[in-house]
């Protein structure tokens, strides 16, 4: 059996890399004012997206680590 170990690092290295570029991408749309196109809308739709998508990963998996370490003390305590 082998140990895995969980790096949270990576995972904040993850979503600060998508926030920074959601921010960008916020950024350049603000200096364009009145000349945002759809594709611009569409590309900012997609970034958001993908960055709750990381952050709802990243909660479900302290939840389950959490649940896990939970399990394991409760059985330590039986």
């Amino acid at each position: 059996m082998t140990k895995q170990a969980l790096h949270f690092d990576q995972l904040i290295s993850i979503i600060e890399e998508a926030t920074t570029g959601a921010q960008a991408k916020i950024n350049e749309l603000q200096g364009k004012e009145d000349n945002i196109g759809i594709a611009d809308m569409f590309e900012m739709q997609i970034l958001i997206n993908q960055l709750t998508q990381l952050a709802e990963m990243s909660t479900s998996v302290v939840a389950a680590s959490n649940s896990a370490i939970r399990t394991m003390a409760q059985n330590v305590n039986r």
